[in-house]
């Protein structure tokens, strides 16, 4: 990491507040470094990877694993985002048409009248009908089928 950065020893102790003979005696191998020395390390130099330092594991260093973030400077153009308005355009574009609204039944009055006269009766003939269900208290229900 010393070679990688082009700083000597001296200098790395410098930066990160420790004694020049810690950074010497890790170097060496004599000394395991601390806790608070792997922690000053990584505060003062953000992109080295932890767990290269900790395991010896991935790339020195955490920029080329790690993307940009917004404290960083760019070097290639921003990617182009779309707008709020795009946005919106899309989901209306693929939104499914919503369900009309069933009408409601018509309210009829109790009238009782022969089972095939029914549909006529209360109806009329302005408007053929399709179909006529009753529904009755019990939860049975009869389907009337008009003769065409």
């Amino acid at each position: 990491m010393i070679d990688y950065m082009g700083i000597t020893p001296s200098e790395l102790a410098d930066s990160i507040g420790v004694q020049r003979s810690n950074v010497t005696h890790v170097i060496k191998g004599r000394n395991k470094p601390s806790f608070q020395f792997i922690e000053k390390l990584l505060q003062i130099y953000p992109n080295i990877n932890a767990k290269w330092l900790l395991l010896g594991e991935g790339n020195m260093m955490e920029s080329a694993n790690k993307p940009p973030t917004l404290f960083d400077t760019l070097t290639e153009p921003p990617v182009q985002t779309k707008t709020v308005e795009k946005v919106q355009q899309e989901i209306i574009k693929e939104a499914p048409p919503t369900p009309k609204e069933p009408t409601p039944a018509p309210v009829m009055k109790e009238k009782k009248e022969p089972e095939n006269e029914l549909p006529g009766a209360l109806f009329g003939s302005e408007k053929p009908i399709e179909r006529l269900i009753v529904f009755y208290n019990d939860q049975t229900f009869k389907v009337y089928n008009p003769s065409r």
